[in-house]
């Protein structure tokens, strides 16, 4: 039993090390450090020694079997944690954040003037093959503001944009690719410290 607990345990380790241990320089993004099947594999290979261990079979017993598959999807980072923070395009700014264990948050402010502004917000889920996530909740605000920056006006024009925004692992770049008003066609988005 304490093998089995200090396997757990040197699993979770290594895991959070995973997480955690992202040496990137700023504004360089890779993809994520493990994927599920790689964390599924690798505690069911600890799980499998500790069973030869204490037992000298090959054979794990069936609970452990079950627990394991049942708390996988826990053991994983959200892919889009490798991505979070600033990006910014020709004055336009974007945050990106995670949500959940799968979803990418942003909001992209474009200042039009020095007392104006559009706001857009949108979320979807992460497609860790393509690096894309997709959204059709995106939601514009414009703002109007007093001289001491307070909001003199907000006006929401739409609810319902469609779109995604595509990572580029490589160089630490993202694009969006707005298909209600074609508003940042062309514009590439590079981290910003």
């Amino acid at each position: 039993m304490k093998k089995r607990i200090g396997a757990v345990l040197a699993s979770l380790l290594v895991l959070m090390v995973a997480a955690c241990g992202n040496n990137n320089q700023v504004g360089e993004a890779s993809p994520p450090a493990q994927t599920p099947e790689a964390v599924v594999a690798s505690q069911n290979s600890s799980r499998d020694s500790d069973s030869k261990a204490e037992t000298g079979t090959l054979e794990t017993d069936s609970a452990d079997s079950n627990a394991a598959s049942e708390g996988t999807e826990d053991d994983f980072q959200n892919p889009t944690m490798n991505f979070v923070g600033p990006y910014a395009a020709e004055g336009v700014q974007m945050e990106v954040s995670a949500s959940g264990k799968s979803d990418a948050e942003f909001k992209v402010t474009w200042s039009m003037e020095d007392s104006a502004a559009s706001v857009w917000t949108m979320s979807g889920e992460m497609n860790t093959d393509t690096f894309t996530v997709e959204y059709d909740n995106c939601v514009k605000t414009d703002y109007v503001y007093n001289e001491d920056g307070s909001v003199m006006s907000e006006t929401s024009v739409y609810s319902d944009g469609t779109g995604r925004i595509i990572f580029n692992p490589q160089d630490g770049t993202l694009v969006w690719e707005d298909e209600k008003e074609h508003v940042a066609d062309a514009l590439i988005f590079e981290y910003s410290w």
